[in-house]
């Protein structure tokens, strides 16, 4: 694990940094993005980079990880994210997106992973982490060979999505599953805030377990995590292996 920790100022430009590096020795690299709070920062840390002229991402392919049930013009859809904060930076290609409006979501899913497969899987995946350990829409209790499928949300994910989506909260989602996502060549995972610090810390330093769909990154042999110092405040306090605090 490439483990980077750095202050919360500093943290957009270990991301891009973070980011340039796992994508780079790709021609045409195949790239999983997540939305979220924590991409943001590196999303538009890109853009300001490919402005000045410094960076080039003509030639990432990229798939979104999942996508909410609810309709996928809602500003909160991810769709809707990925129009503010992908497709504003000059010269990328469009994010291939699951359809959640598609007559069969199961076959919609089927078909996404079938696409991901015929592009050569993932070489890069970005992740940020959900605050039960969940990956995409990968719940606690996901086996780690699961596929894309329809995923049910688990309460405490519908409760911060109803944040945004009120009461047009999506009580499931598309996704990638396990297998797709540790199937990645690369894997780049982000953290921000101090909310998320135990969690970062359960999911780097606990058991792996299904309990904890983050803590199966643990066995990747191509992780790189980029922290600021808030989410890595707990690191400290576990040692790897170490079970949950109860």
């Amino acid at each position: 694990m490439d483990l980077r920790i750095v202050r919360h100022d500093m943290f957009a430009g270990a991301c891009a940094d973070a980011f340039l590096e796992v994508i780079d020795g790709f021609a045409r690299p195949v790239v999983g993005l997540a939305t979220g709070n924590s991409p943001i920062p590196l999303y538009d840390e890109v853009r300001q980079r490919v402005y000045g002229m410094r960076v080039d991402l003509s030639a990432v392919r990229p798939f979104a990880i999942d996508e909410y049930g609810g309709s996928r013009d809602h500003h909160c859809s991810n769709h809707s994210f990925f129009e503010r904060y992908w497709a504003s930076i000059p010269g990328v290609e469009p994010v291939h997106e699951f359809n959640s409006e598609a007559q069969e979501l199961s076959v919609e899913c089927a078909a996404f992973a079938v696409a991901l497969e015929k592009a050569g899987g993932l070489d890069v995946v970005v992740l940020g982490i959900g605050a039960n350990g969940h990956l995409a829409f990968n719940e606690p209790g996901t086996a780690k060979d699961a596929p894309a499928r329809v995923a049910r949300l688990a309460p405490e994910t519908m409760e911060s999505a109803r944040v945004c989506w009120q009461d047009e909260t999506p009580a499931h989602g598309l996704t990638l599953g396990m297998r797709e996502l540790l199937s990645a060549r690369k894997a780049l995972l982000l953290a921000n805030g101090s909310r998320k610090a135990a969690i970062v810390a359960r999911a780097l330093r606990g058991e792996v377990g299904l309990d904890c769909p983050a803590s199966f990154l643990q066995e990747h042999p191509g992780l790189t995590v980029v922290l600021d110092e808030a989410a890595a405040r707990e690191l400290s306090r576990r040692e790897p292996g170490a079970p949950a605090r109860g």
